[in-house]
């Protein structure tokens, strides 16, 4: 017994001391250091999952595509980036967790994604979900941007041409015109173009104060809000706005449900990718329900910015199991009725904006050319 006790006591003590090193696990990265300053355009960031994606898909091992990828990049701010994820990823840490060190290259979301996908074994896959979603909402981006391109060129031509007729055209007949009865288009251009050559620089000053100082509180949280708001109750505005937010909400938490996410970690991430304020505090209070054990049916219910239509469906996919499906089906729809409105918003706005400026120029003309005929017949 007395030789027995030190050799039980002394492999207790060995045991103990070897376990937590054998055990010790590896410690998350800290989003720190020169990596954490490392970002790419949503544009590069695109490209570079596409290939990536495309390269695991095949079967390449990830470390493998990285430093495929790398070799190949001309881009230095691209080929630091597979750099450091290549040797994360060569020095043992998962993929997630080494592009969780560069916060700025890629977000959460992104992250959380390639870490489900990593979590199920189908990180090709996921990776491809992921670009297609991305490809999807760079593409609704694009035409929304094509959709006020035509509107912002005409506007822009329309001033141009109203300054140009007002500046030099018009004071060329202001002498002759001056102290002789004149219709009253005549009198309002002639006022229009003595207050533009007196105090145009004026105007131009306080018009780009109020530019700036509008763009600058919209990037505030409560501009963001009061923007947010004024989309949302604007005419022939509100319908596009909250379908695309809707559309892009519904396919991002779908596709995060299709990863194996919890529901709760999906509606924070759903928050995230909103861009409105009203439908984020949708979401956040739909979490807050889940988390206490509610459905996301209470939470989404008698919501006007859903709709009857998006209840049912919400109710469908939580009773038969495939909300992750319903919630993809939705996004489709909603995309599809995204590009029908741009498509009408287009169809009107374009004869619209050409009237303007016909009525405006036809003014101006009119204005000059009603005193002339009257002097001729005289």
């Amino acid at each position: 017994m007395n030789t027995l006790a030190p050799i039980v006591v002394t492999g207790k003590a060995k045991s103990s001391a070897k376990a937590p090193a054998a055990r010790t696990p590896t410690p998350p990265p800290a989003a720190s250091g020169p990596q954490a300053h490392l970002r790419l355009s949503g544009k590069e960031r695109q490209a570079l999952l596409e290939q990536f994606a495309s390269l695991v898909d095949s079967g390449i091992q990830v470390a493998a595509a990285l430093g495929s990828m790398r070799a190949q990049t001309i881009d230095a701010r691209r080929g630091a980036v597979l750099h450091t994820l290549e040797q994360a990823v060569v020095a043992g840490l998962p993929l997630s967790s080494a592009m969780a060190m560069m916060p700025r290259a890629f977000p959460p979301l992104l992250t959380q994604m390639v870490r489900a996908g990593e979590a199920t074994g189908q990180l090709g896959e996921m990776l491809v979900r992921t670009v297609e979603s991305l490809e999807i909402d760079a593409g609704l981006r694009s035409r929304l941007r094509s959709a006020m391109l035509y509107p912002t060129i005409m506007l822009t031509m329309t001033v141009g041409v109203v300054v140009f007729l007002l500046t030099c055209i018009v004071p060329k007949f202001e002498t002759m015109l001056r102290g002789k009865q004149l219709p009253k288009p005549t009198e309002i251009l002639l006022m229009l173009g003595d207050l533009l050559r007196h105090y145009g620089h004026w105007l131009g000053l306080g018009t780009g104060i109020l530019v700036t100082g509008l763009v600058l509180f919209v990037r505030t949280p409560r501009g963001r809000v009061w923007l947010d708001a004024v989309a949302l109750r604007t005419p022939g505005v509100a319908a596009l706005y909250s379908t695309a937010v809707l559309a892009r909400c519904t396919r991002t938490f779908g596709l995060l449900l299709q990863a194996g996410v919890p529901m709760h970690q999906a509606l924070e991430h759903t928050q995230e990718v909103a861009g409105s304020a009203a439908y984020r505090a949708i979401w956040q209070r739909a979490q807050k329900a889940v988390v206490g054990g509610g459905s996301l049916l209470d939470a989404v219910r008698n919501q006007p910015l859903f709709g009857p239509s998006l209840e049912q469906l919400v109710a469908a996919g939580e009773a038969t199991a495939t909300l992750d499906r319903v919630m993809q089906k939705v996004a489709a729809q909603q995309t599809k009725d995204l590009e029908r409105r741009i498509k009408d918003l287009l169809t009107i706005i374009e004869p619209m904006m050409v009237l303007m400026m016909a009525a405006i120029v036809g003014f101006v003309a009119l204005s000059i050319m009603m005193p002339i005929f009257k002097m001729s017949r005289g």
